[in-house]
């Protein structure tokens, strides 16, 4: 980011020496951009699977970030001294092994993992979560705690059918997790499908991390704050702002102002993560201006998985956590910028900054090389995931987010690592989200499961553009007014986290877990009478005279289950 920043300054000297001349200065321009690094217009290049493995070694260490806008640097926690973390590519079928190592200092005397839950605290403990991964949480495991100096191995199978898929990993330890995503440990999983790709002429695939730094020091999301993690940080912030600004910025993978080479008529496909840390993250994005009557946007995919049909849009709207690829292309040259937008989520509460933000522009010359088409059909979900529209129903649940207090909670209840619900694997599911927070379209809080994707069955209030009934999603926006009712299937046992994606809401306790499991087999009724001996009758009553006699005593006394006693909304799990 530091390179850039001088090929910037070069750049827009030379586009003014030569503003006479409009086709020079977009040369210049896109010169200094593409003299970054290899790869993708400044980004590093992908390190990728070979012989069906990927092995990788994701170092947590203390680096500098440097960014490309007005010298501003500062001291944080990343992977491997990069921001984002590296870019991770495999394929259908593959193997990935992560070593996850630990290289930070101690975490603060009585602020590590064993400190309480729903609090901040571990601020140089971590782990690791690739972010819509079809898998279980012994392989995708978010419960275990790498201290510092330690090191923990990761181990995961791409599904063979999964098909072309953009995920992204980030750390999932409670207390914790905001802060380090704030500082920019993140990074793009991209799982790639040859066979699939061969379906689309793209001139350009532009993964973008979207994250945003808060510079304003009376904001509860400055950056300082951020970072401090409510005191339970010691790492010097060595903040250096020589320009004194103070105002919030929009990252593109890293990099404030981020630019494409395009002809005329071809395609372009960005793959958009909304990587942001903080309460105001909703991103709503499209063309800016005049440029939306010559250029178009066609939305792919949806969380890494395939709509049936491309779908023109106005705009993009996606919650924190959530992710979409994307189709551009303009009839007219001129540049094109795709940035935040609040057409189409005027109402909608969270939304990140009214005012116009870039995210990448579009520097379209014409002719181009070719005039692209998308195709009419897209591969849709993979196999595993069904149409459930029409499947019967096994079992139902329903999850609240928050209440009108504004807790941290899910359930009526904050996360105590216990399992709040028992649900059978592969069983049809039918779940009912809600927000429980605020009113209207005014508290966010974004819905995300681990393990699987589920299906939208049904949305009260709010528009398509928050999710379409049909599509397959991970990660949804829930408010007061704006529920879903969703389906799945879960073809693994052990316990699902379910969770705000405001991470911070998520470290102070707005989690729970489900437990799957195999069913038990249908009990067999006897075909005569069972008749009791009275002893056998005797023990029976005094039986259940205990266990009425316990759990009178945890509902009076609601005690928690470290007490020894379930309360109601929880089983603790050994």
């Amino acid at each position: 980011a530091q390179v850039w920043f001088h090929f910037e300054q070069a750049a827009v000297a030379l586009s003014t020496m030569a503003s006479g001349f409009r086709g020079l200065s977009v040369l210049l321009r896109l010169s200094a951009v593409l003299l970054l690094l290899p790869g993708r217009l400044g980004l590093s290049a992908p390190i990728s699977s070979a012989d069906g493995w990927l092995n990788v070694t994701l170092r947590v260490e203390v680096a500098t970030v440097h960014l490309n806008f007005q010298n501003i640097s500062f001291r944080a926690r990343t992977y491997n001294g990069s921001f984002p973390g590296p870019h991770l590519r495999v394929s259908p079928g593959d193997r990935v092994r992560v070593l996850l190592r630990n290289a930070l200092g101690a975490d603060l005397p009585g602020a590590g993992c064993r400190a309480p839950l729903d609090h901040l605290r571990a601020s140089n403990s971590t782990n690791l979560h690739v972010h819509g991964i079809y898998d279980d949480a012994v392989q995708d495991n978010t419960f275990v705690c790498v201290s510092p100096g330690e090191d923990f191995e990761y181990t995961y199978k791409v599904h063979k059918e999964l098909g072309t898929s953009m995920l992204w990993y980030h750390p999932h330890l409670e207390g914790s997790s905001a802060m380090q995503v704030c500082g920019g440990m993140a990074g793009f999983f991209e799982i790639v499908d040859e066979a699939e790709e061969a379906m689309f002429d793209f001139a350009a695939t532009l993964p973008l991390m979207i994250q945003m730094l808060e510079f304003n020091p009376a904001s509860k999301e400055y950056i300082g704050a951020c970072l401090d993690n409510g005191g339970t940080s010691d790492l010097p912030l060595r903040f250096s702002n020589p320009h004194n600004f103070t105002g919030r910025l929009l990252l593109a993978s890293g990099e404030v102002g981020t630019f494409l080479a395009l002809g005329t008529g071809e395609l372009a496909r960005l793959k958009v993560v909304n990587a942001m840390s903080g309460t105001a993250t909703m991103l709503n994005f499209g063309f800016w201006g005049p440029s939306a009557s010559v250029c178009t946007l066609h939305v792919l995919a949806y969380d890494g998985i395939y709509l049936h049909a491309p779908r023109r849009q106005r705009s993009v709207l996606l919650p924190p956590g959530g992710k979409a690829d994307v189709a551009v292309s303009c009839s007219a040259p001129g540049q094109h910028t795709v940035g935040t937008l609040t057409i189409g989520a005027e109402d909608v509460g969270g939304l990140f900054d009214t005012e116009l933000h870039p995210i990448v522009s579009l520097e379209v010359t014409g002719p181009g090389g070719r005039t692209a088409k998308l195709p009419d059909a897209l591969p849709g979900p993979p196999p595993y995931y069904a149409d459930l529209r029409q499947a019967q129903v096994d079992q139902r649940h329903s999850i609240l987010f928050g209440n009108e207090a504004g807790d941290n909670i899910v359930g009526g209840w904050p996360y105590n690592g216990s399992i709040s619900h028992v649900a059978h694997r592969n069983a049809v599911q039918e779940w009912r989200l809600y927000g429980g927070e605020g009113v209207g379209m005014e508290k966010l809080h974004p819905y995300h499961q681990h393990m699987v994707h589920f299906q939208i069955i049904s949305r009260s209030g709010g528009s398509e553009l928050m999710a379409a009934v049909g599509d397959y999603r991970d990660t949804v926006p829930l408010y007061k007014d704006v529920n879903y009712t969703v389906r799945f299937v879960v073809p693994f046992t052990g316990p699902m986290m379910v969770h705000c994606h405001i991470l911070k809401h998520q470290d102070l306790g707005m989690m729970t877990l489900v437990n799957f499991t195999d069913a038990l087999p249908p009990v067999r009724l006897a075909s005569r009478p069972l008749h009791l001996a009275p002893l056998a009758r005797v023990l029976l009553a005094l039986c259940m005279l205990s266990v009425a006699a316990a759990l009178c005593a945890c509902f009076a006394g609601r005690r928690s289950v470290r007490d020894g006693c379930c309360h109601s909304n929880y089983v603790r799990v050994a």
